[in-house]
């Protein structure tokens, strides 16, 4: 058995893990990140297909600028951002609806256009409350509450008492309770189908208010040839301080003693020595298979079992030699709807009702197209919602064996999902110059997210990163502090290393 000795060791090279080692590297320590996959990111990720650039997951953020200020403190040099115009548009439930989540202006411009009677109070109190949201989100504190007194703990909660009223009100307020508060009536029911932003029966109303405010103020960010930028950026952080990285590297146990940590084992029985672990990798992981023999208190593990977990997608990404800027489409995400019951539309493994986003990347950035891509090609990549156990594993079973069986499912999900936006883009289906199809199995394969989940847990729960039943063991990433998303997984990877350093100082 090969033995290695660090600082500290890293499991996972998503964007927190990665920020994580760059921040204690930075400090000094001896790191190492291993990551099981060929190449950085988990979901932040990019792939090519005949020249065209795909993004898995998200392609833009909410402070590019930020993210770039960041990089400068680890001596990396800052990648390119595009400021949008819009963060996303919303067709349907009829054809008549077509919705930008743009500035003012454009927002206001776009449903007068599809509904001439609303009523200017409804539409001016719907920007107000965007508006304040916006704004008690930038002013928020962010300071994880482990990493501040008591004293801290008791300012922090008076001030979002204070100033942060609207965030907590309508992030417990039922989205379709606020739409019929603000638009009643039978003759409106397609503007709150379409204004559910996140079709499904729980969403708050913040899930709108959110992409409203940051599309009203033009604060979201496009990343330049694709989100694998990111990540690799990340990776420069790390390296340029003198940390490591090693991929194709597949941890299988953290080793503890006396609750102490002592290090990881990789599945080739590699042994890597070190007093802290930090796992940036989804809980389930974590404790039922990092953690395995070891004693977890037993109201923990009932609420890692019980809790649920976000879903994740199905996606078809597609070169097409039709150019759906002939069909009135953008680089803007678009939200497709027919149905104006949010809850039949936020039903996974759904294909004919439920709603289906998709991305236009080549018409969204330039960079998007490599020096392979043909003129006339053009990329769409469409996500629904589906669940890992669909049709028994999408026929793969519990063994997760993809055959011929597999394949057929998954080819015949994919067409229909195709045939929704062939009502826009009419014979898109003929004109496929090359697919490939993505289910949660795949999700989870390249991730190992628990199920392929996208978003980490269900709801948004402050779970702790600091793990004391082990010392020396941290939480970072999407499943811990403080949630999903790049820009917080990466303030998560932060708050994992200041824990380290605080609980181990150089």
């Amino acid at each position: 058995m090969v033995s290695h000795e660090y600082d500290s060791i890293v499991i996972g090279a998503g964007v927190s893990g990665l920020s994580c080692a760059a921040h204690l590297a930075k400090a000094g320590k001896k790191v190492i990140v291993l990551e099981q996959s060929k190449k950085p990111g988990g979901y932040c990720c990019s792939y090519t297909r005949k020249g065209l650039i795909f993004d898995p997951g998200a392609h833009w953020i909410l402070d590019g600028p930020g993210f770039n200020e960041l990089l400068t403190s680890f001596g990396v040099e800052p990648i390119e951002f595009i400021q949008l115009k819009a963060v996303y548009r919303i067709l349907g439930p009829t054809k008549y609806v077509d919705i930008l989540m743009s500035t003012k202006e454009l927002f206001v411009k776009s449903i007068r256009k599809s509904f001439p009677n609303i009523r200017d109070e409804s539409l001016e109190k719907l920007i107000e409350i965007g508006n304040l949201v916006k704004f008690e989100l930038d002013n928020m504190p962010t300071n994880s509450m482990e990493l501040i007194s008591l004293f801290g703990k008791i300012k922090m909660g008076v001030t979002m008492m204070l100033k942060a009223r609207n965030v907590i009100k309508y992030s417990s307020l039922n989205l379709q309770k606020f739409l019929h508060e603000l638009f009643p009536g039978e003759e409106y029911k397609d503007l709150r189908a379409a204004l559910h932003i996140a079709p499904g029966e729980e969403t708050t109303a913040i899930a709108l208010l959110v992409f409203l405010a940051f599309g009203m103020t033009e604060s979201a960010w496009g990343i330049r040839g694709g989100a694998q930028s990111i990540p690799d950026a990340l990776v420069k952080a790390v390296k340029n301080n003198r940390g490591k990285i090693q991929f194709s590297k597949k941890v299988s146990k953290i080793k503890v003693q006396d609750k102490r940590v002592t290090g990881i084992i990789l599945e080739d029985k590699t042994e890597y020595k070190a007093n802290t672990v930090i796992a940036a990798v989804d809980a389930k992981q974590l404790y039922n298979q990092f953690l395995k023999g070891v004693e977890v208190p037993k109201k923990l593990m009932q609420k890692i079992n019980e809790t649920t977990f976000a879903g994740s997608w199905f996606s078809v990404s597609l070169v097409t030699d039709l150019n759906p800027a002939d069909y009135d489409f953008d680089g803007t995400d678009v939200l497709f709807l027919n149905t104006n019951d949010v809850v039949e539309a936020g039903k996974p493994n759904n294909p004919e009702k439920n709603g289906v986003v998709a991305k236009f990347n080549s018409l969204h950035d330039e960079s998007y197209r490599t020096s392979k891509a043909k003129e006339n090609h053009h990329s769409i990549n469409i996500l629904a919602p589906a669940t890992f156990g669909f049709q028994n594993y999408w026929k793969a079973g519990k063994k997760l064996k993809r055959g011929d069986k597999y394949e057929e499912l998954k080819q015949k999900y994919a067409k229909k999902l195709i045939s929704r936006l062939e009502e826009r883009i009419p014979d898109l289906s003929k004109h496929i110059i090359h697919s490939d199809v993505s289910t949660p199995l795949t999700y989870h394969r390249y991730t190992l997210n628990h199920h392929g989940s996208g978003l980490g847990w269900q709801d948004m729960i402050l779970w702790k990163q600091r793990l004391k039943f082990v010392k020396g063991l941290y939480h970072a990433g999407m499943w811990s502090f403080p949630g999903p998303m790049v820009e917080p997984s990466i303030e998560s990877g932060k708050n994992a290393a200041e824990l380290v350093l605080r609980d181990y100082p150089l």
